[in-house]
């Protein structure tokens, strides 16, 4: 986000070269979804505030326990005047499971903080019910899900109370307790009465970057089994200095069946805090390959996703990237580590793009992940050449390499959030984007391939880092359920396994959390539930 930044982008946009014509996306632009009424507010006041440039999450969760996703959508207001009357809450849709929507902010009662940002979602407390937090500029709350689409904000009684800039979250039981911890991520110390004036090459003022502001420190809460938490980032490991955070992701990223932490650090060494049991971690990022890029330069990162892309049963990670410098692809290495091979696995068409939420999904069905993200610059300089708003990528999966494809009617905006998710229980992942002062992009997925929909059930919690092997007509898959990832954004915890012409996988094995291995045959295409111990059901269309 600075002049040589500036520079570069300028140097690509003159030697791109031209690639082939992009391959039809099965996924489709809705144009009108009866009901989503909702529309981004960054609450500008003209000044170029940092966090009206941020913001924009949202989440998939059912609030009502019918089965189906209902949407919740993060807003901000004038930062000037967070407690003022006119203030407007986040919103929550509640999804009719018939294509339609209907918003029920008023009596959720989950309105989030004044400058909302983004969120996570899991059942903290035992009872069965998806709970909300919500991160903020100034704020973060925490929602307890009471039912019927209603919620309590219990946040001062559980402990999380908190003041600082907090982006992204995500729960996930890190001490294998059977109750799921909070990880957030935080920014940086931004007062609007005593930020600097930043301008463009013109003059203009403009957004600052990050390194004009001094970053804030990452919390990791501990679930005391009592619907309380307490801080213990600093005992943990996890409280060190020049984070910058706006992406995190937990999942077992070191091979050893525990449960690690990566954090994407927008301008600095991205970290990797690899667990070492009883709430202990120690950042592994410089020696396993993912503090900077393959040329040693620090990623301008936001979003993160993670997910086998050249089909060796590993997965890789995904971190976006500021505009010219592509979004980087750290392909995991049979010895351990990762090492970036975002020209080999196809990521050179995201260079004339700036990446925040992205997913890795198998939207054609064809058994291998592709790559979905939103884009937006942050820098207000259209009248310079640099392009402001940005369409979405979508790069589809040809035998291990991510190739371009087209996105049929979408536009250009401001994009940030990204989930993806099976909205109309038709076992096919569709996605929701978000931009700034905009509405909502819904994404139908329209692909022929057949898909197994999977959700599971842990004894205690939700059992991250569960790993999924799916054998089908000679093909193999693996997939890991992981908290976190994208940017602000909550996806739908299912998973969705792409069949192609087959009708069912062959053989599933389950790895659970708890190191128990599990079996299934012919699991036919649909949506199953799988309880660990438990058996499996068919949860109905």
């Amino acid at each position: 986000m600075n002049a040589m930044q500036f520079l570069e982008y300028l140097r690509i946009l003159s030697c791109l070269i031209l690639i082939e014509d992009p391959a039809p996306s099965p996924l489709r632009v809705v144009e009108h979804v009866p009901g989503l009424t909702f529309r981004h507010q960054n609450g500008s006041r003209g000044k170029h505030d940092l966090p009206e440039i941020m913001g924009g999450g949202l989440a998939l969760i059912d609030v009502d326990g019918d089965g189906w996703l209902d949407l919740y959508f993060c807003k901000g207001n004038r930062i000037d005047d967070l407690n003022g009357d006119h203030n407007s809450p986040s919103q929550l849709f509640r999804n009719c499971c018939d294509g339609t929507y209907v918003d029920t902010t008023t009596t959720a009662g989950a309105p989030g903080p004044p400058y909302a940002m983004g969120t996570a979602v899991g059942d903290f407390d035992h009872d069965g019910r998806d709970d909300l937090f919500v991160t903020g500029w100034r704020g973060q709350r925490l929602y307890r899900n009471l039912g019927g689409g209603t919620f309590a904000d219990v946040t001062d009684r559980a402990g999380l109370t908190s003041d600082l800039w907090s982006t992204s979250a995500a729960f996930a039981d890190l001490d294998g307790d059977g109750d799921l911890d909070l990880m957030v991520v935080t920014y940086v110390d931004y007062d609007p009465k005593l930020a600097p004036y930043c301008a463009a090459p013109d003059g203009r003022r403009d957004f600052c970057g990050p390194e004009a502001f001094r970053a804030q420190p990452d919390r990791l809460y501990r679930n005391n089994g009592d619907a309380t938490f307490t801080e213990i980032s600093k005992s943990a490991g996890l409280d060190l200095p020049d984070g910058r955070g706006l992406g995190v992701l937990i999942a077992d990223l070191v091979g050893d069946s525990k449960l690690d932490i990566f954090i994407a650090n927008d301008g600095s060494a991205c970290r990797l805090f690899e667990n070492l049991g009883n709430l202990k971690f120690r950042d592994v990022a410089p020696r396993s390959g993912v503090a900077f890029d393959g040329q040693g330069e620090a990623i301008a990162a936001m979003g993160i996703a993670l997910g086998d892309i050249n089909g060796d049963a590993l997965p890789d990670l995904v971190v976006t990237n500021f505009l010219g410098r592509s979004t980087v692809a750290f392909q995991a290495l049979p010895s351990g580590g990762f090492s970036d091979r975002s020209a080999a696995l196809g990521l050179a068409p995201t260079r004339p793009v700036l990446g925040f939420g992205v997913v890795l999904e198998d939207f054609d069905g064809d058994g291998r992940l592709d790559l979905l993200q939103a884009n937006g610059h942050v820098l207000d300089r259209a009248r310079l050449g640099v392009p402001y708003e940005m369409r979405p990528t979508l790069l589809l999966n040809h035998q291990g390499r991510l190739t371009e494809s087209s996105l049929t009617n979408a536009i250009s905006s401001l994009g940030r959030g990204l989930v993806v998710g099976d909205l109309d229980h038709d076992s096919r992942p569709d996605a929701i984007l978000t931009s700034i002062n905009a509405s909502p992009t819904v994404l139908k997925n329209s692909s022929q391939g057949h898909y197994v929909t999977i959700r599971l059930k842990g004894i205690q919690s939700k059992p991250i880092g569960a790993k999924l092997t799916a054998e089908f007509q000679g093909h193999k898959t693996v997939r890991q359920l992981v908290a976190g990832g994208s940017y602000l954004s909550t996806s739908s915890d299912e998973i969705s396994i792409g069949l192609g012409r087959a009708n069912q996988i062959d053989r599933l094995t389950i790895l659970w959390p708890s190191g128990q291995t599990e079996v299934w045959n012919d699991l036919k295409a649909g949506r199953i539930a799988i309880s660990q111990g438990s058996g499996e059901s068919i949860i109905p269309r």
